[in-house]
């Protein structure tokens, strides 16, 4: 049936009026992050208005006051430890794969030990690699506080034989020299603690354990934040991981305040009878105890620190 030109334009109107009214009761698309709020009756009512409010923002979590590591693997893994002069080890390094290319030994390199089965050695095992160093003298009492015993890095057992293994270097600090010794290795934590606002000018004494810094990593005679230390206090004196020790000294005149010991110049108390303020030079983190030392590492510093300088556990 063909319709007239007058239904043909009846019908175009109504169609023309029907598009709005779809397009108004549609549903706009979501909006990524936000939340749809709508009247009650907006389903019924098509005039109805829909308002799309923001997420809430994410607020940052702040870990400023959380506890926070006080050093670096190599702060420790790579120093020492003071012992007796006599100790002994149950390996020793006795030659390398590459003994004729080479006289240190880094990572990666395979080198041979004086013990294999008849000392129990097992394949996977862990050690130290380890070199004698000289003693520790202090710097007042002029006494030895022990050997030092350097960490040249870590090696395991990669395969036994009788009477000798081969060991492969896993970490080496710094140069690793042939008959450098073996000690089992055993995993030392670094320390977690919250910090405090190191100690100012006027501030009084804590009252608790003192000491001296008595001998720096590598000979460092001039010390900042982040160098490491060794202390003469440790675990006799009260002294735990993650304690914080308040640097100071008497600045009371080069001319009896410091001297040379060895290859360090030593800060000295004023003589009897001289009182002055302390002198805050800063503050240090213990990493490792030891019967009557400790490993520092220092975390605040606004002099030159040296050794000599006193210490108090804050």
């Amino acid at each position: 049936m063909r319709l007239t030109s007058r239904a043909i334009a009846v019908l175009s109107l109504g169609l023309t009026l029907a598009v709005p009214a779809i397009a108004q009761t549609s549903k706009p698309p979501a909006v990524s992050g936000a939340r749809e709020v709508s009247d009650r009756n907006s389903r019924s009512d098509p005039n109805a208005v829909t308002r799309v409010e923001p997420a809430p923002a994410v607020v940052p979590t702040n870990t400023d006051a959380a506890p926070q590591p006080l050093g670096f693997e190599s702060d420790i893994y790579c120093f020492g430890y003071l012992g007796d002069r006599d100790e002994r080890f149950p390996l020793r390094v006795s030659g390398a794969e590459n003994v004729a290319e080479q006289e240190d030994y880094i990572t990666n390199d395979l080198l041979y030990v004086d013990g294999g089965y008849d000392k129990g050695v097992k394949v996977g095992d862990e050690y130290w690699i380890i070199t004698p160093e000289q003693d520790v003298i202090h710097p007042v009492t002029g006494r030895s506080m022990g050997r030092l015993f350097q960490y040249r890095g870590r090696a395991v057992i990669q395969s036994i034989e009788p009477r000798t293994a081969t060991i492969r270097v896993t970490s080496a600090c710094t140069d690793i020299p042939m008959h450098s010794f073996l000690k089992r290795f055993e995993p030392i934590p670094i320390p977690l603690a919250r910090k405090s606002p190191p100690a100012q000018p006027g501030d009084p004494a804590s009252g608790k354990a003192k000491g001296r810094i008595v001998f720096t990593r590598d000979g460092v005679v001039a010390l900042g934040a982040d160098h490491t230390m060794i202390v003469d206090l440790g675990a006799a004196d009260g002294l735990q991981a993650g304690d914080f020790l308040t640097v100071y000294r008497y600045s009371a005149g080069r001319e009896y305040g410091i001297r040379p010991v060895g290859a360090y110049w030593v800060n000295l108390p004023p003589p009897p009878g001289v009182f002055i303020p302390r002198t805050y030079l800063g503050e240090g983190a213990v990493l490792v105890v030891g019967d009557r030392w400790s490993v520092i590492r220092l975390t605040d510093s606004n002099r030159l620190i040296e050794v000599g300088d006193e210490v108090e556990l804050k």
